[in-house]
């Protein structure tokens, strides 16, 4: 109980959710519960098909409860608040703690290498688990331990501005982290960097022009009055951390708890990546059609672009992860591209090619497709690693 009044002290300090976790102390739940912490709203595809899910596959073995909407941290403080344990567990998006994660963090970086978020996130996933010694040090020194994670894909610019061309890019702003900035950059655009709640607003006072990203985000995030024209790529997925947890929490589980929580993560990661990014993306899709929303497809030159553009990547990537303070980066890279082909064989040779080229949604379908990447996720990946010595 000591630990839970610990944790709930500090997170008073910071003013979040004082009173709701008072409650839980004082009736037990929260000596019971691991609290899982996340920026995505309650209703949003992450919690609703992805964390949800999970919990109630866990209960009675590991009891977990879901503090959504940015209650506990935001994207720029979610691992620090993990280590911390103002929250046990949570979604961390590598790029925003690079300084801590300089090695896990050249999986988001190389985020141009491929175009399909099932093949970098299976990619990303095995390299940090399997093949990085330096990535699971990366969390250890924060006293966090990676476990699973998710990619979007479906990469445009949704834009306020008219940008319908390549041509249109140079000199405006575009909201950017991590390589979408050199992506940005190298088209002539101006990136900015922002957070996702400071993104929704930039875009609506007009601070930036576009946002680079995942074109689910036009029916995930509140933008959809602010955005005008669809510039449609289809390059890059952006891999992250969909559950980091606590060191100690972790340690203090039980040996089937932990086989348990880990079993769990092949379906957490299959989940937000289908229902939430590949299902989004034909939603939004959707969406903008019934609002007029052009949607504008890139044509041979950005892809052209783009061939040029990864050939130089891995090169950059190393260059700036020394930078950082990286050891031995090339080793990481050649890991992650090693990975990449494997995968682009192993989804190539799946039936899960038929979802990523859907342009209606079928519940029937994008069940099966989670089912299939599950049982792909944990066949070369989870079921290799006794998750009792991590």
């Amino acid at each position: 109980m000591a630990k839970q009044l610990i944790q709930f002290l500090r997170i008073a300090r910071y003013h979040l959710l004082a009173v709701p976790l008072l409650l839980l102390v004082s009736s037990g739940v929260l000596a019971q519960a691991i609290i899982y912490g996340n920026t995505a709203a309650p209703d949003n595809a992450t919690n609703v098909y992805g964390v949800r899910p999970m919990i109630e596959e866990l209960a009675g073995t590991v009891d977990i409860k879901l503090v959504p909407g940015s209650q506990l941290f935001d994207s720029r403080t979610s691992l620090v608040s993990i280590g911390a344990g103002i929250v046990d567990a949570g979604e961390v998006i590598t790029s925003y703690s690079r300084s801590y994660l300089k090695h896990a963090v050249i999986m988001n970086d190389l985020m141009y290498l491929g175009r399909s978020e099932l093949v970098i996130n299976a990619a990303a996933t095995e390299t940090i688990l399997r093949d990085c010694p330096s990535c699971s040090t990366d969390f250890a020194n924060k006293n966090t331990l990676y476990l699973s994670g998710a990619a979007a894909g479906s990469y445009s610019m949704l834009c306020k501005s008219k940008v319908t061309a390549l041509a249109h890019i140079k000199g405006k702003k575009f909201r950017a982290i991590g390589a979408n900035r050199r992506w940005v950059r190298a088209l002539g655009g101006i990136p900015v960097s922002l957070s996702i709640n400071d993104m929704i607003e930039g875009l609506s006072r007009g601070l930036v022009d576009c946002i680079v990203g995942p074109i689910a985000w036009l029916k995930s995030l509140p933008i959809i009055d602010d955005v005008n024209y669809v510039y449609r790529y289809n390059v890059g997925a952006f891999s992250f951390a969909t559950m980091v947890i606590n060191r100690d929490t972790w340690d203090e589980l039980s040996g089937v708890q932990k086989n348990q929580l880990w079993h769990a993560q092949a379906g957490l990661s299959a989940r937000i990546v289908i229902q939430q990014y590949v299902a989004d993306a034909i939603r939004a899709t959707m969406l903008a059609r019934r609002n007029d929303i052009p949607i504008i497809l890139g044509g041979k030159d950005i892809n052209d672009f783009w061939l040029e553009f990864r050939e130089q990547e891995v090169a950059q990537v190393n260059q700036i992860s020394r930078s950082l303070g990286a050891r031995q980066p090339e080793k990481i890279s050649a890991s992650l591209v090693e990975n990449i082909e494997k995968w682009r064989k192993i989804i190539a040779g799946s039936g899960l090619h038929r979802i990523m080229s859907a342009d209606s949604l079928d519940q029937d379908e994008l069940t099966a497709a989670v089912e299939e990447y599950t049982d792909l996720l944990n066949t070369h990946i989870y079921q290799k690693i006794d998750p009792l010595t991590l």
